[in-house]
């Protein structure tokens, strides 16, 4: 797991609902909460707030929120294709089990592909990453009130639908696969931090100091080979030498995308 760091819980306004929040994460595994800064010097802190949660450190902030899944989903209800759904081909009813969660984006894809009868199952290594997106996903409809177009609202709507079919847990994948039966869900989907932070993602640098960023271990997809029962999925950089060091076969498609989709058929 990754070294835990103690971090400074607050809310901006004396609101017995921002409070009532606080509580939560004061019960979620792995999280060390302290309540005044550390002698040695300035701590990350997790700030609750009337329009959500934000994980600061020093410049940098991580938050929820779905942009670029609800991109997505907007395109996908006008009947758009999208690469990561023709890369898992999930379909209604399917488990999917996301082993590198990052910030929720596509288990919410996942979710809404898999419908009503199917679920997702979102493995994040970050103790507060995992807490952070657990909360982000049970208060998703907060931010629904901004859809300003009946394409936005359907897609909020479709969304919020599919959080709940989310289960987040804190873990480490090849850990969490060991401990799961053979042919357990339909597909397993990996998305590893890219190793050399991507400077036009704003995002993705935020999140990097709270993630580890060790290359792909093929012992974890030999274990996902076993425990899906289509398809290994890994997401990774354009012309990245991972897909044949761990024995992906590149979809087609994405000429002009920076990434590949790569799959193993089981």
């Amino acid at each position: 797991m990754l070294k835990e760091r103690p971090i400074m819980l607050k809310a901006t306004h004396p609101d017995s609902e921002l409070y009532e929040r606080i509580k939560w994460f004061q019960h979620q595994p792995g999280c060390i909460w302290v309540d005044s800064e550390d002698k040695v010097g300035p701590l990350p802190e997790l700030k609750i707030t009337r329009r959500g949660v934000k994980l600061i450190q020093g410049p940098e902030s991580v938050s929820f929120h779905p942009n670029m899944a609800l991109i997505r989903a907007i395109n996908i209800l006008r009947g758009a294709s999208d690469r990561f759904l023709e890369a898992t081909l999930l379909k209604p009813g399917d488990t999917l089990l996301d082993a590198t969660l990052g910030l929720g984006s596509d288990a919410l894809i996942g979710a809404l592909a898999v419908g009503d009868q199917g679920k997702v199952l979102g493995l994040e290594k970050s103790p507060i990453l995992a807490a952070v997106i657990k909360d982000g996903l049970n208060h998703i409809t907060e931010n629904s009130s901004k859809a300003n177009t009946e394409h936005k609202k359907r897609a909020w709507e479709a969304l919020a639908g599919a959080a709940g079919r989310i289960e987040v847990h804190w873990a480490e994948h090849g850990d969490f696969f060991r401990h799961m039966q053979s042919k357990s869900v339909d597909v397993v989907y990996f998305d590893p931090m890219f190793r050399s932070t991507l400077r036009q993602s704003d995002s993705i640098q935020s999140l990097h100091q709270w993630s580890e960023h060790n290359p792909l271990d093929l012992e974890a997809v030999q274990e996902a080979s076993r425990i899906a029962r289509n398809r290994v999925v890994l997401k990774e950089r354009k012309n990245s030498t991972e897909f044949s060091r761990l024995g992906f076969e590149i979809v087609p498609g994405g000429r002009y995308s920076s990434i590949d989709y790569g799959v193993i058929l089981v």
